[in-house]
């Protein structure tokens, strides 16, 4: 398998919408981009920065994150999310990430994901979601 470099980034980026606004996420009246939306974007860029060191049947899950939201960021603007990895924990990818929106950097942090095989994790969802019988 090939090995992800420190400083191998990724990016993923979207246009806010509605749905991603803190108010539609339970905190009535703030109608901006909400953390949990930006936990969305850094997911997605570090999913990107691994592709290349994925092989085939395997996927990448989040494993631990931390935000730092720093500035709003209004419906209809782009966020852009970059992910710089940082180095290998064991079996964990670290990045560091910063989302940027058309005027600023509204947030950094940091966010850890493992890659593991598609058709074990599947298994495991699937024996969550058998009848318990009683």
């Amino acid at each position: 398998m090939n090995r992800l470099r420190p400083g191998a980034k990724g990016e993923f980026s979207a246009i806010v919408e509605d749905i991603h606004t803190a108010s539609s996420m339970g905190n009535r009246g703030v109608n901006v981009l909400a953390t949990p939306a930006v936990a969305w974007l850094f997911e997605g860029a570090a999913s990107d920065a691994l592709i290349p060191v994925m092989r085939e049947g395997e996927i990448s899950v989040g494993t631990r994150m931390l935000i730092r939201h720093l500035k709003p960021t209004p419906p209809g603007m782009r966020v852009r999310a970059v992910a710089t990895f940082r180095e290998l924990k064991g079996r964990r990818y670290v990045f560091d990430v910063q989302v940027f929106d058309e005027v600023e950097l509204v947030a950094d942090g940091t966010i850890e994901r493992a890659i593991i095989d598609k058709e074990r994790f599947e298994r495991n969802v699937a024996e969550k979601v058998k009848p318990v019988v009683v």
